[in-house]
């Protein structure tokens, strides 16, 4: 046919005028031409421009994109102009298949409206990221002439009776709105940033995020399409495809998505719970959730909705392509003239969603905006789960800080417990929060397929649906299954890992001791359990995926059963691979059912833990150092506003230490005159009913040093830390007048105790987690400066992990589109082909069914290839620590050829010993000779580093002995197995290491003794009475490292641990440093005493318990300097003993 505008039929003359140009259609299509053709002549040499002077420069940085008002509604507007235009012009070219010859008037200005609409977006996003707002005035005049002329044609639709009933009457309806609604943009622009109209206009700065060059996560600030597509992420993606991406690349996080934001957030939302006539209400973890992050889990769930309705028109659309494609039911049209208006044809909505090529284009085109929306889903979810962790671990790290002691000694909280809630239970709200769309979308979901099913297939879809019904209850009780093992698989995980960590913080000891075997089989034994509960686990995982394929597959089956039965005959093509389709789709909320509930469980275990932890006793703020023990609720609430007004010119570490601390009221004078601190009838407890300290009155005397004396577990570090609030206080008040980092408290068992005993440090997760109450951390007052530690650690981790989803998002928008394309492709080809007669309608809806899967298998082929290669960076870990060099335990001789009894005499010949800990390191010990007579008492002394440690290691050949060698009772040490060594000696060292269990455990974890020798020990260390007065005795509980014993106290049962053993050497490496001197004096007469027949080596702390040894050795920088009796090197005053015990006086 030839091409004309207006068309050159022969029973209509197109271009008659007679009755008004308004009335002739063809002139008022070409006046809807107008504005089109304006915009691009217009626009185009200003782009061109514009791209040009761009050319030569440095890319604009993204500090200028700015978005002006009604930037997101302008992008909805423009995407819903673009598929009308696409609507416009299917209609324009069906119905110009009607008419006689070609009226190009029905579908170019659609085609010129489309592209109309496509530059002006480009435009838009032209001046926006250049700031220039005046030029926005072409787009306003543009949307101005295209309502009006869309007008007009409007109106005369309607002058001629033409309808809603009619597709084009529509159409052209939701054009005028479009164009009206973004012209309110436009004059919504200008009404607020003046820049026409108006004598002042508005100066807008980029917002403050973008002032800073060091934020490259820019998902926040760039346009709608460049949000849905990732497109932003595009030179990242680039430059990692050619090299590794380092962490300074990915830059910090915008304020909104930090740490410190999110936390004050959640923690606004979980004290305001609380009211002034409750006080001590608990409040709801969950409600804090809903209130600081309600609304992006509301908006994720509205893409999800959308998404999930969109995927239903895939069915529909392959039901009516399979049905169209038959002749039998092609839309026949008797009398095109009876819908003939201004000489053109005009049909129905039906009759245009009865072309099969307009349904091949709307089944690409609703493919591609459902998995937009179900990406948009994915990513907010995970924004806001991460943005929630981030909340969490600030508010977990917070409590820390203040956490009482009394919940860590008393064996209420053990570090493997707040380890957990650190790497686990955080991550698993996180987890709940990325699955939490689906409560809600897989009921819609279930429902809308089956209504669906319904409609194609009668009531014989009932049946269908009555199969999944009935299914459903085993399918939850597998998932129950699931979340039970689950649950004790990380019990058994945790009390692994407890463990673990144990050996970690203990492994000196245990290879001194030999003890390695002992402590692995625990390990190992425990890891069994886990194994079996991973193996059941795996089991359900198995039963609720074979469960997910089969369900669907008996509904169908038994859908086309019922429904052959009921009407004699199976269902139409269309009708069955339509009905496929959405049985395909009712597997997702079938195979997430049990994922969803098993991490509801889990979350509802997450959130008791957490709500127990937040609710834990607190060591309070910091108005108990001024005496004000009792601090009104007010005082630690946040200002109104305090959320938002951030000064980011100031430390983050400042923000977070003022909010969380109120105002310290002002020392009253007679505080500082010469008092530091104060006790005043003072009661304390751990957390028990009874006192730990009673009756307490003392005054420490500003500017001088006050000293504490008392026998071990007398109560001397309860009292420290009753001082610093680290203890439950009954009765009586502490009052602090002055900085306690200007005094020095002494514990007179030792001349100094380091708070680094009582607390330790994890890196979990890339994240620092302190374990234990950071009491040196309060004690000198470096809250602020840990907190904003955590703060930048957790914002490191998060903004890995955002771009980390980001980039898994721009990979399966990808993915998606191209299985669009896909698809599109293979119902264009199979229009096509049906036209030679090639496929049956049967075969194309077999093949459309199957493309709709082939996005979802695209997305996880590469995915699993990627995660693939992310785990095998595990496998490498471990593989390199696998190919690390260990320890030789098996020596060169046979443990047949020593004797049982070695070393009996416990004779010593030390004979040119060089040692070093590492080849590549000097030696510590150098060319040492030394002779120890069975039976004697030697003492080494010397200063820090002058190898006393390192030699009493190479007795246990824990050091690299490369020259040189010790022979024990005639046997080189070194020929020997590392298991028959260190089995036959006994050690005590200076820090003392319990494991959590009982004492019996403690003291004979190989369980080879008797009871009377264990007590024996405990009598000989001191601890008899003491253990007899625990519930269980022997068998009395032993927490996490020794917690609820003082320090003391656990030294002397390391001694008890060496006593009985009874080796004929024993190894004391300053054993005695943290227990008191009358103590001191009594354990050393018992060692001479019980070990009267044995060698005893002791590295002296203190050089007066040596003084009665039979042998004293002086070291110093690796060498022995002097080597005899102590009385005769005594006799020699210039030497370095007896300036050591001068010193020692």
């Amino acid at each position: 046919m030839a091409l004309s505008f207006c068309g050159n039929d022969d029973h209509f003359n197109s271009y008659n005028v007679t009755n008004g140009v308004l009335n002739n259609g063809c002139f008022v299509d070409a006046l809807n031409l107008v504005p089109h053709v304006f915009l691009l002549f217009i626009t185009f040499p200003i782009l061109f421009i514009g791209w040009g002077s761009q050319s030569s420069k440095v890319q604009i940085h993204h500090n200028t994109w700015l978005h002006f008002p009604g930037h997101n509604l302008r992008w909805i507007l423009t995407f819903s102009l673009l598929f009308v235009h696409v609507c416009e012009f299917a209609e324009g070219i069906v119905s110009n298949k009607m008419m006689q010859t070609n009226h190009l008037h029905l579908f170019m200005p659609a085609f010129m409206g489309f592209i109309a609409a496509t530059t002006s977006v480009v435009y838009y996003h032209n001046i926006e990221t250049s700031n220039f707002p005046k030029l926005l005035l072409v787009l306003f005049i543009y949307w101005v002439l295209a309502f009006v002329t869309k007008s007009i044609k409007l109106w005369k639709f309607a002058a001629y009776s033409v309808g809603p009933q009619h597709l084009r009457f529509c159409i052209t309806a939701l054009l005028v709105m479009l164009y009206g609604l973004l012209m309110a943009v436009e004059i919504n622009v200008i009404r607020v940033r003046k820049y026409v109209f108006f004598a002042n206009p508005q100066k807008v700065k980029p917002p403050e995020d973008l002032q800073d060059l060091g934020v490259r996560f820019l998902q926040p600030f760039v346009n709608l399409l460049s949000k849905a597509t990732y497109w932003w992420m595009n030179p990242l993606i680039m430059g990692a495809h050619k090299r590794p991406i380092e962490l300074k690349k990915i830059g910090k996080l915008p304020i909104a998505m930090r740490a410190l934001t999110n936390y004050l957030r959640l923690k606004d939302a979980y004290e305001d719970q609380r009211t002034a006539e409750d006080p001590d209400r608990s409040p709801s973890i969950w409600r804090s959730m809903y209130r600081a992050f309600g609304r992006p889990i509301l908006l994720s769930s509205t893409f999800r909705y959308l998404a999930d309705l969109l995927g239903f028109a895939g069915p529909l659309c392959i039901s009516g392509i399979v049905k169209y494609l038959d002749p039998q039911n092609s839309v026949q049209t008797t009398d095109k003239s009876k819908e003939r208006y201004f000489g053109v044809y005009f049909m129905s909505s039906t009759e245009l969603l009865q072309n099969t090529s307009v349904l091949a284009v709307l089944l690409f085109l609703a493919l591609v905006l459902q998995r937009t929306f179900l990406q948009a889903s994915y990513y907010v979810t995970i924004e806001t789960g991460i943005n929630l962790r981030g909340a969490l671990l600030a508010m977990i790290y917070n409590k820390m800080l203040r956490l009482s002691t009394s919940n860590m000694s008393m064996g209420e909280m053990t570090l493997g417990q707040i380890n957990n809630l650190v790497a686990i239970e955080t991550n698993q709200l996180m987890w709940f929060l990325f699955l939490c769309p689906n409560l809600w979308a897989m009921p819609v979901q279930i429902v809308m397929g089956v209504i669906l099913l319904y409609y194609l297939l009668g009531p014989s879809a009932l049946v269908g649906a009555s199969v999944i019904v009935l299914l459903a209850p085993v399918q939850y009780l597998i998932a129950t299954k699931l979340a039970d093992t689950q649950k004790s698989s990380l019990e058994h995980s945790t009390d692994r890992l407890k463990k673990t960590s144990e050996i970690l913080k203990g492994i000196k000891l245990l290879k001194l001791y030999a003890w390695e075997n002992i402590f692995c089989d625990s390990v190992e034994e425990t890891r069994g359990k886990e194994l079996t509960s991973l193996k059941t686990f795996a089991f359900f995982t198995s039963m609720s995926i074979f469960m997910n394929a089969a369900i669907p597959i008996a509904a169908v089956l038994a859908t086309f059963v019922m429904h052959h039965f009921l009407n004699e005959k199976g269902p139409t093509p269309s009708e069955a691979f339509a009905a496929l389709a959405l049985f395909h789709i009712l597997v997702t909320p079938l195979f997430l059912l049990s994922t969803v509930v098993r991490f509801a469980v889990k979350a509802l275990v997450s959130v008791q833990k957490l709500g127990e932890f937040l609710q834990s006793d607190e060591i309070g703020d910091d108005s108990w150092r001024n005496g004000d023990m009792s601090v009104s609720f007010e005082a630690g609430k946040k200002p109104m506003g305090m959320t938002k007004a951030i000064n980011r010119k100031q430390p983050m570490r400042y923000q977070m230490d003022n909010y969380e601390q109120p105002t310290r009221r002002q020392m009253r004078p007679t505080e500082t005159e010469d008092v530091a601190v104060k006790v005043s009838n003072g009661f304390f407890t751990w957390g028990s009913n009874l006192s730990t300290l009673s009756n307490i009155n003392i005054r420490i005397p500003s500017g001088q040093l006050t000293m504490i004396v008392g026998q071990v577990g007398c109560g001397k570090s309860s009292l420290l830390l009753a001082m610093l609030g680290e203890m439950q206080t009954i009765e009586g008040r502490v009052y602090w007048t002055v900085c306690v980092c200007s005094h020095v408290f002494l514990f007179f068992h030792s001349l100094c105790f380091t708070f680094i005993q009582i607390f330790s440090v994890y890196n979990v997760l890339g994240m620092c987690c302190v374990s234990h109450v950071c009491c040196n951390v309060c004690f000198c007052r470096h809250e602020a400066r840990f907190k904003q530690r955590m703060l930048e650690l957790t914002d490191t981790n998060n903004t890995a992990y955002l771009f980390l989803s980001a980039a898994n998002r721009w990979l399966e928008v990808r993915t998606d589109y191209l299985g669009a394309v896909i698809v599109l492709t293979a119902a264009g080809a199979s229009i096509w082909s049906l036209e030679y007669g090639l496929p049956s309608g049967g075969l194309v809806g077999l093949g459309l069914t199957y493309a709709l899967t082939v996005t979802n298998y695209l997305n996880w082929v590469v995915r699993n290839l990627a995660d693939l290669e992310v785990q095998m960076a595990a496998v490498k870990k471990v593989n390199s620590f696998l190919t690390t060099e260990s320890e030789n335990y098996e020596g060169s001789m046979d443990t047949s050829q020593v004797p049982e009894n070695w070393p009996q005499n416990g004779e010593i010949k030390i004979q040119d010993l060089c040692v070093r800990y590492d080849p590549m390191l000097k030696p510590v010990l150098k060319h040492v000779n030394a002779y120890i007579e069975p039976g004697q008492k030697v003492g080494i002394c010397g200063r820090t580093g002058s190898g006393k440690s390192s030699l009493s290691l190479a007795f246990f050949n824990m050091v690299d002995i490369f020259e040189g060698k010790i022979v024990i009772d005639g046997i080189d040490i070194c020929k020997l197995p590392l298991q028959t060594l260190r089995s036959r000696l006994s050690i005590i060292l200076q820090d003392p290491v319990l494991f959590s269990g009982s004492i019996r455990f403690n003291l004979d974890p190989e369980r080879t003794c008797t009871d009377d020798r264990l007590w024996e020990a405990l009598e000989i260390a001191q601890l008899k009475n003491m253990v007899k007065a625990l519930p269980g005795g022997l068998d009395a509980v032993v927490t996490e490292g020794g917690e609820n014993f003082s320090v003391g106290q656990r030294q002397l049962f390391c001694l008890a641990r060496a006593f009985v053993r009874k080796s004929s050497i024993l190894i004391m490496d300053e054993a005695t440093a943290s227990i008191d001197m009358a103590t001191e004096n009594i354990l050393q007469k018992v060692v001479m005493t019980a070990f009267a027949d044995r060698t005893v080596v002791t590295i002296a702390h203190r050089v007066h318990t040596i003084l009665t040894a039979d042998l004293v050795i002086v070291m110093k920088r690796g060498n022995i300097l002097e080597y005899d009796k102590p009385e005769t090197l005594l006799e020699q005053e210039d030497g370095m003993f007896a300036s050591f015990v001068k010193a020692d006086m």
